[in-house]
């Protein structure tokens, strides 16, 4: 009989990015190798407290102990606070923690201050995720930057486990045009108008091409106008995977600096499109990947940005061999070992 395994995903209603394509990516490699497999996904919401705090307890209720009187042999938390769930046989593959109490407290990406309710919502997540995570029989992470994130704040130990992006196996390289590709959500935290302020600096041949939607883009969308470089900056809105992968294939580089990301499809996705990546010294998992010199930028601060892009538009070679490198050092990533790992204690 198949092994029954429960993906459990917190999901934010009407938004999909990294780790929703984690989930699906997942699911469909466990089917591929025989497992009985389903997603339970509960609704997130980060606001009011109250509502944060109902989110968190929400998994402590559910029985996942078996289904329809068959018994569920494994379930995989994944993302806050979805890893909450109870079960005798619980693995944790981190996507992350809620990082507005942990690394982002107190900074402009957190509704969360120094005020007495902040401070008791940050010890009540601290407990939630220490001792729920705890319960795991083993922790793993996509990232070690997601690792070492857990190890600071929560004095707990886990392993990367790396993974490849949704296309893997379709990414090419074609060409070095002249422009920058941009792919992601736009929210503050991945840092897209420093790309486009760089942009006024750079050779007016250079355009920017920003891929994905989200809360940020009206006001992006203001900054392009405010700077007079509508001509330049085009907003592509969710692409179809196609023209994504032809996207990758004909760009000069791909920024991607968004402030201490855990882990980032877009790194790897442009590697394994033979492009180099422009990012800044605080982006995190990102620098897991990307060498200063050797595949692509790593920039300590925004003023530089427009610097490289109008070294690689003169030195296109440049861009290419750094391409190549990037391709070298992630073509390896497959999802076997995942596999093997997130199911070592049911074989």
């Amino acid at each position: 009989m198949k092994k029954k395994v429960v993906v459990c995903h917190s999901q934010v209603p009407f938004v999909h990015g990294g780790a929703e394509l984690l989930v699906s990516s997942l699911i469909t490699e466990l089917k591929k190798r025989d497992y009985n497999t389903e997603i339970v996904a509960l609704p997130f919401k980060w606001y009011p407290n109250d509502q944060l705090i109902q989110s968190a307890m929400n998994w402590k209720f559910i029985d996942l102990s078996e289904s329809n009187g068959e018994k569920i042999d494994l379930v995989i938390g994944t993302k806050f606070p979805s890893y909450g769930i109870n079960h005798n046989n619980k693995v944790t593959w981190l996507v992350h923690q809620f990082r507005q109490v942990y690394d982002l407290f107190g900074t402009q990406y957190s509704q969360y201050d120094y005020s007495p309710e902040s401070l008791s919502i940050k010890e009540l997540i601290y407990r939630y995720d220490t001792n729920s995570l705890s319960e795991s029989k083993k922790i793993f992470t996509i990232a070690q930057n997601t690792t070492d994130r857990l190890k600071k704040y929560n004095s707990i130990d886990s392993e990367v486990l790396y993974h490849p992006p949704k296309h893997v196996g379709f990414y090419y390289c074609n060409n070095f045009d002249n422009y920058i590709l941009s792919v992601g959500r736009l929210d503050k935290l991945k840092r897209v108008d420093l790309l486009i302020e760089s942009l006024q600096y750079t050779n007016s041949n250079i355009k920017c091409l920003i891929a994905g939607e989200g809360p940020e883009r009206e006001t992006l969308e203001r900054l392009t106008s405010k700077l007079g470089l509508t001509d330049r900056v085009t907003f592509l809105g969710f692409v179809e995977d196609k023209q994504l992968l032809e996207l990758y294939a004909n760009c000069l580089a791909v920024y991607f600096a968004p402030y201490d990301e855990d882990y980032g499809y877009v790194t790897l996705e442009a590697f394994l499109s033979s492009k180099p990546v422009i990012t800044l010294v605080d982006a995190g998992g990102v620098l897991e990947f990307v060498k200063e010199g050797v595949n692509g930028f790593v920039l300590t601060n925004s003023d530089e940005i427009s610097v490289k892009i109008n070294y690689m538009y003169q030195n296109k070679h440049v861009a290419k061999e750094f391409g190549n490198v990037g391709y070298d050092m992630v073509k390896h990533i497959s999802w076997e070992n995942v596999i093997d790992r997130l199911t070592e204690t049911i074989r």
